[in-house]
């Protein structure tokens, strides 16, 4: 994972933390800084979080602001350039197409849903859902199914992130397509579930309500950009949050309460079973 090319998506983020040490490292704070540049409130916060890119120009007045020059500002510049490549295109929504790269780039994914997110989804699965959404052209349905499930399959392949997944038991009892469909989505996750490099469990509906389970999330470890990021999707856009104390509770309480990995594996086959 570490050899592949992180793209420009996670290469913002990147400079996005490094232009935020080099301000720390000057003593400047966020709205001297944006005073100084003459730029909108907010606007280098956006920058710093990666969530903004910006120009040569307003790179290289930035760079000045902090007084930064010759060796440290050029290797700055460079990493601005390969920030501003264009991304290749993704099939999923728009608000999601930052989310992938991410994604990709993590080497811990941590994720707390009340229904079986799109990590974990089959092709069959994934149709069925995508066809129920207002937003989601009957064109582009089968091409974004077949992502969902690319996507999962990078977990089995060699430097596959760390994940560790705590679903809801309701994810397991909503039906989701026929119930072939159905089975072979149980049968995805009990193989997903087995692999060294996963942790999925359950929460029984008799444990109570959840934060998390109330407002799924998804928490990625980015190595190369030293940062945690908390991906909140809603119907029709996504936050990115680097103030990820409350979900790292959030996820631990969930955790905490779900059933052990071994329990999980057992109660996937007694609905595999009710299935048949």
């Amino acid at each position: 994972m570490h050899d592949e090319d992180p793209g420009p998506v996670v290469q913002r983020l990147i400079l996005g933390e490094r232009l935020r040490a080099l301000r720390d490292s000057k003593g400047i704070s966020l709205d001297d800084a944006n005073s100084r540049l003459n730029w909108y409130r907010g606007k280098l916060s956006k920058i710093e979080n990666g969530m903004l890119g910006l120009t040569e120009r307003e790179l290289s007045t930035l760079l000045a602001c902090y007084g930064v020059q010759g060796r440290e500002s050029s290797q700055v510049m460079r990493l601005a350039t390969e920030a501003r490549r264009r991304a290749a295109p993704e099939r999923v929504n728009d608000w999601a197409k930052q989310y992938i790269p991410l994604e990709r780039a993590a080497t811990e994914i941590r994720m707390v849903y009340s229904e079986i997110p799109g990590l974990l989804q089959t092709k069959g699965t994934a149709k069925t859902q995508l066809s129920r959404s207002p937003v989601v052209l009957a064109a582009d349905i089968e091409g974004m199914a077949e992502a969902r499930e690319e996507r999962g399959n990078r977990l089995f392949r060699q430097n596959a992130p760390q994940v560790w997944v705590v679903l809801g038991e309701e994810a397991l009892l909503r039906r989701v397509g026929t119930p072939d469909v159905m089975n072979a989505q149980l049968a995805r996750l009990r193989d997903i579930a087995e692999l060294p490099n996963v942790s999925l469990r359950i929460v029984p509906l008799d444990r109570g309500p959840h934060a998390g389970l109330s407002c799924p999330f998804t928490l990625l470890w980015i190595e190369r950009a030293q940062a945690t990021i908390a991906y909140v999707e809603t119907l029709t856009g996504a936050d990115y949050v680097k103030t990820t104390g409350a979900y790292n509770l959030a996820f631990d309480q969930a955790q905490s309460d779900a059933l052990s990995d071994t329990e999980t594996l057992a109660l996937l086959d007694r609905y595999r079973t009710n299935m048949q």
